[in-house]
């Protein structure tokens, strides 16, 4: 049994990751780590476990094999390194770090100590994203020449969020989800990118209201473009290749089904299924396809796997750090105005 403690029981601890660590038979939720005694109190009340007033607490303790960093992204580093220098195993939330050097000094103390380190990079078990890796793997595009990949809302930012020396701009948030993704496509390395990250119209906020990056791979554009001042219906993906072209509307729904309660409830409005749009014979031909489903699951069970098997993990703590470089060198493009060299992603 992986006795596992949680870091953070805001939104992400409590309604993310402990409903998915209780769904893993070789994993026991042990303790919560909360600094507020009226949460941490509420935390051991309804999750019934040990609650730690801080992080050392928890790694002094020899019951505990893992911990997950689920607190504000400019914590992150400094707390998976404790963590990780204690001997314990550690998960932290995306996005990793802040900064390359952050997420290097994660990395150094996992080498250091001999432990696991992993970023939870859950979408990589998106419905639709599963069903685009899919689509490209079957040739009904041809060759891909343009991504777009959104996730475009209206709604102010709460909490830390807004904050950008606590969260990082708009693009530290839902961006580093679609950067992961973009890199696991297959695309080869990054060459270059250029980025615009755009104020939010409400007072405090200062992480952005409306962010967008185009990554150049060799012959394809990735665009992507995550916003908290779109009350546009925009797809959350578009793709156009040789031999077709390819949309999708609405975000994965297993994110709510989750924190209401039950992860395998999730489902797809029939409006969201996907479109496949090719040319035969001179006309224009529209095919439905169909969403093919993954789970979330999917994350913790290759972790449970990696501790108890050494299968590799699905989410290394390498691949987390190039989301950061790309992250980094998108707000140097954002805020100098300028196209920004790589190379990034796999093989660099």
């Amino acid at each position: 049994m992986i006795r596992a403690v949680v870091v953070g029981y805001g939104l992400a601890g409590r309604s993310i990751h402990i409903p998915l660590l209780r769904r893993q038979p070789a994993i026991q939720l042990h303790g919560v780590v909360a600094r507020d005694p009226k949460i941490r109190s509420e935390a051991t009340a309804v999750e019934g476990v040990v609650g730690y007033p801080d992080l050392a607490s928890a790694v002094r303790d020899p019951d505990v094999d893992l911990v997950i960093i689920a607190t504000p992204h400019d914590s992150h580093a400094d707390l998976a390194v404790e963590a990780l220098r204690g001997g314990k195993h550690c998960v932290v939330d995306k996005v990793m770090a802040l900064t390359p050097a952050e997420a290097d000094r994660m990395i150094a103390a996992r080498d250091e100590s001999g432990t696991m380190l992993s970023v939870f990079h859950n979408r990589r078990w998106d419905w639709d994203f599963v069903t685009i890796r899919s689509l490209l793997a079957s040739g009904a595009l041809g060759q891909p020449i343009l991504f777009e990949s959104s996730v475009c809302r209206y709604a102010s930012p709460k909490t830390w969020r807004g904050r950008a020396i606590a969260a990082g701009t708009i693009l530290f948030d839902w961006g580093a989800h679609l950067i992961d993704q973009a890199l696991g496509l297959g695309l080869g390395p990054c060459r270059r990118l250029t980025a615009w990250v755009t104020q939010a119209p409400w007072p405090g906020v200062d992480s952005g209201g409306h962010g967008r990056i185009v990554l150049e791979f060799d012959n394809v554009l990735f665009w992507i473009e995550t916003s908290r001042v779109c009350r546009l219906d925009r797809p959350r993906w578009s793709i156009l290749g040789t031999d077709g072209a390819f949309v999708k509307y609405g975000i994965d729904p297993q994110e709510v089904a989750l924190r209401s309660g039950n992860l395998d409830a999730a489902s797809e409005a029939a409006g969201h299924v996907g479109t496949l749009v090719v040319e035969r014979d001179g006309a224009r031909v529209e095919t439905p396809v169909v969403t093919l489903h993954a789970s979330w699951d999917g994350y913790y069970a290759n972790i449970v796997d990696h501790l108890e098997s050494r299968v590799p993990l699905a989410v290394s703590g390498e691949e987390g750090r190039e989301v950061v470089r790309i992250l980094e060198a998108a707000q140097i493009s954002s805020d100098t105005h300028q196209t920004v060299e790589g190379p990034w992603g796999r093989g660099t």
